[in-house]
């Protein structure tokens, strides 16, 4: 059989067939334009099945829906019309280890360039890799150093990750992020914590203790995480945390415990992410917002000691334009309050 060279025509296939598999799975494909290849030809944004109740011909029907979780896995889309015998002049290597192959890229530089972006991305980044022939397709975290041969330059995909409806639940668990261990880590609170509160006007040094915190006030130290680097306590933070429906004791609570927020961002090296991401995409940028969270086990010099928790707002950007230009994330703080006070 003649061997077909339209690799233009069979890229865009390749990125159907994809797109379909993606789509059947129940979540959605959206392609990055753009005729060069950067390392990224898309990204899928995955759903959740919910059941939900709806009013239908006047009846209440319980209902079954798809519903964003904000999280993205990106794609590099490799494609071949069909697997030759040896592998040459194609993506497709041949590998002693029959149960895996490899994926060619050419050259060490050019995987390295590729390597950038992938790590630049938002989300875990996967290559998808499509034979036209069979219609199969397999994957590979690109993320994982093992998914790298010593050559340099290629890709090595297992065979038993195969790339269809059931893919995903594996897909999904990429870009969990969990807690190194779940010890708590203790904290001494000192008179320091607390020096900036004054009873006979505590609102007014409320404020003042939060813009030392945000840095428009006299004494601004920043707010270095060992994990997430430079914490900004900016005003959204504090608007939430004294947001009018929220209840009394919560505000002064959190208010009070400002100065432990400060502390527990420098001293806690493992998070956990809370509630769904969100994305927003424009033309150029893609930007994902997620909340992460900071425990530690606080112990008062005043009254009886306490879990603390501190919830961070983390936004993570991505260049479509210039995948190669790495944004760095930015991280803000959003709440702090004891998780198991009751009042």
């Amino acid at each position: 059989m003649a061997r077909k060279i339209d690799t233009q025509a069979i890229g865009k296939k390749g990125v159907v067939h994809t797109h379909s598999i993606i789509l059947d799975g129940g979540h959605l494909f959206q392609p990055i334009d753009g005729d060069t290849d950067t390392g990224i030809d898309g990204f899928i944004r995955l759903r959740k099945k919910v059941k939900i109740k709806k009013v239908i011909k006047n009846k209440l029907t319980l209902c079954e829906e798809y519903v964003e979780t904000g999280n993205l896995v990106g794609l590099q889309i490799k494609t071949v019309s069909n697997i030759p015998n040896k592998g040459s002049n194609s993506y497709y290597v041949t590998l002693k280890d029959k149960s895996k192959f490899g994926v060619n890229f050419s050259t060490e530089e050019a995987l390295n360039k590729k390597k950038q972006v992938w790590s630049n991305f938002v989300g875990p980044v996967i290559l998808v890799f499509v034979d036209l022939e069979t219609r199969k397709c397999w994957w590979a975290d690109l993320n994982d150093k093992n998914s790298f041969d010593n050559n340099g330059y290629m890709v090595v995909v297992d065979k038993s990750k195969v790339f269809d409806q059931t893919s995903f639940n594996r897909i999904k668990k990429l870009g969990k992020e969990l807690f190194a261990t779940k010890e708590l880590i203790n904290i001494n609170t000192k008179n320091h914590h607390f020096n900036f509160l004054a009873l006979y006007d505590f609102k007014k040094t409320a404020k003042e203790v939060y813009s030392n915190l945000s840095g428009s006030g006299m004494f601004y130290l920043p707010t270095i995480s060992p994990i997430l680097g430079e914490i900004k306590y900016t005003r959204s933070g504090w608007k939430h945390i004294t947001r009018l429906n929220r209840r009394k004791m919560r505000i002064f609570n959190s208010i009070i415990l400002l100065g432990v927020s400060k502390t527990i961002c420098e001293k806690v090296s493992n998070f956990t992410k809370v509630k769904m991401g969100l994305f927003r995409e424009s033309q150029r940028f893609i930007k994902k917002v997620d909340f992460l969270t900071l425990r530690a086990n606080v112990h008062f010099n005043f009254r009886q000691s306490a879990i603390v928790q501190v919830v961070l707002r983390r936004v993570k950007t991505f260049d479509k334009i210039h995948p190669n230009n790495k944004i760095n994330d930015q991280v803000f703080f959003h709440s702090v309050y004891e998780p198991f006070r009751k009042e």
